[in-house]
């Protein structure tokens, strides 16, 4: 008997956080308890029920989903953990779909050569293709009922010296279920609003620390949080105390919960054995353990996790299973990982940030803008703060800036020591005598 490995990758319990700043942070300008206000109204699809079959049944045929975007969020997944776990000494825990809708959002503002580097990256065509099928995907995995959770939230902060454009909040807002927040990023409370957001949409789990700096001026957070129930629940009583032995090879105690199932997929690969738990609303979890002699890391590259964790056939059969019960937080650099698997533009988009950002503060130093106490804030959406149809120029003409600054600072040193020079001669000022001869 034949049956799919996996239909939907999932965990027993779990919350994790996608925080991506390549510029910064949380909620609507004005404050309000000590929070931001959002500057979207989003209302989350509609709960069904456990027993709601019809209703599952109506959710799945009103959100079809593109077989051809499933499979670039697969390979998007694949290629992204093989990076991010290749040479890790730790445990990890990463969801590829929380990386991927921050990024998805975020392209929903892009245009020129970076709207096209967001779309190459995640594998779709448009970003009206994209932000649909995230809304259809999104709206499919939501669950709210009285067996378990799953829940993705997005938010995206910027900086409140803009503002966000009607059709972008729109957009977030119906097919991203997102936050949109206008925020002071030189202030400490944004970190702590950041924080708090993701306290409310992890139901607590994650209380992250963050920090925020003025230089700021785009960010995108994404969570996701899980809970669920075993398919055929493990028995308290058989649970067993025991060693766990490390990838350093250090031991430590654990409980392991014991349990024979009669039925369950089972695949022996190329150095490692793997089975699937079910999860009552529909997911499940992969379990794979190495072969003994192999090196974990060694199942880390994106055709192994493919293999291990995509639609591969799995035989049905008796498994004995024990495993560990374990807590563990985590936090990871995602930008490094980011540029490697887009190698033609983002760490070059990075560098010409900085030369921009450089030349803002030296135009503000030297030529500080003049306006009124109460002019209104621009608007402009991410489009303006992405666009690049005059970035070549303004990139220029930084380079121009950064120019003239250290002219101007060799001019002042060298003013420096000339009147240095001054100082020293003063004492023989009044002596009558030649200098020259």
């Amino acid at each position: 008997m034949k049956k799919k490995w996996m239909k939907r990758g999932s965990a027993a319990a779990l919350a994790a956080v996608v925080c991506l700043n390549g510029c910064g942070m949380r909620a609507g300008q004005e404050m309000e308890n000590g929070g931001y206000k959002s500057q979207t109204n989003v209302k989350e699809p509609e709960a069904i029920a456990f027993d709601d079959v019809e209703g599952r049944i109506a959710r799945r045929e009103e959100n079809q989903v593109p077989e051809s975007f499933l499979e670039a969020v697969r390979q998007f997944s694949w290629g992204s953990a093989a990076l991010l776990l290749e040479e890790t000494e730790e445990n990890r825990n990463y969801s590829p779909l929380s990386l991927y809708y921050a990024l998805a959002l975020a392209a929903q503002g892009a245009s020129g050569t970076t709207e096209q580097e967001f779309l190459d990256l995640l594998g779709v065509g448009d970003r009206e293709e994209l932000a649909e099928a995230c809304g259809k995907l999104y709206r499919l995995l939501y669950t709210d009922n009285e067996i378990g959770q799953l829940k993705l939230a997005d938010s995206l902060w910027m900086s409140g010296k803009s503002k966000f454009k009607k059709d972008f909040i729109q957009k977030a807002q119906d097919d991203f279920y997102s936050d949109l927040f206008l925020v002071d990023f030189g202030n400490e409370e944004t970190g702590k609003a950041m924080g708090e957001w993701i306290v409310e949409h992890t139901n607590g789990t994650l209380a992250p620390q963050i920090a925020t700096s003025e230089e700021d001026a785009l960010a995108v957070l994404n969570t996701v949080y899980l809970y669920d129930e075993w398919s055929s629940r493990f028995g308290e009583e058989q649970n067993t105390e025991g060693a766990f032995t490390t990838l350093s090879g250090e031991e430590s105690d654990v409980t392991y919960m014991n349990q024979e199932f009669d039925f369950l997929p089972w695949l022996i690969g190329d150095g490692y054995t793997g089975t699937s738990l079910g999860l009552k609303n529909g997911g499940s979890m992969v379990l794979i353990l190495p072969e003994e002699g192999t090196d974990i890391r060694e199942l880390f590259t994106a055709e192994k996790l493919e293999e291990m964790f995509g639609d591969t056939q799995g035989e049905i059969g008796k498994v004995n299973l024990s495993l560990p019960k374990f807590t563990f937080g985590d936090s990871m650099e995602l930008i490094p990982a980011l540029r490697e698997m887009d190698q033609s533009g983002l760490a070059a988009e990075k560098a010409r940030h900085a030369e921009l950002t450089n030349a803002l503060k030296l135009l503000d130093k030297y030529a500080p803008a003049k306006k009124s106490l109460l002019a209104p804030l621009p608007e402009a959406g991410m489009g303006e703060l992405l666009d690049e149809s005059t970035l070549d120029a303004d990139v220029a003409l930084a380079e121009q800036l950064a120019e003239l600054e250290e002219r101007i600072r060799r001019a002042t040193a060298e003013e420096g020591r000339e009147r240095a020079a001054i100082e020293a001669l003063q004492p023989w000022a009044g002596l009558d005598m030649p200098l020259g001869y």
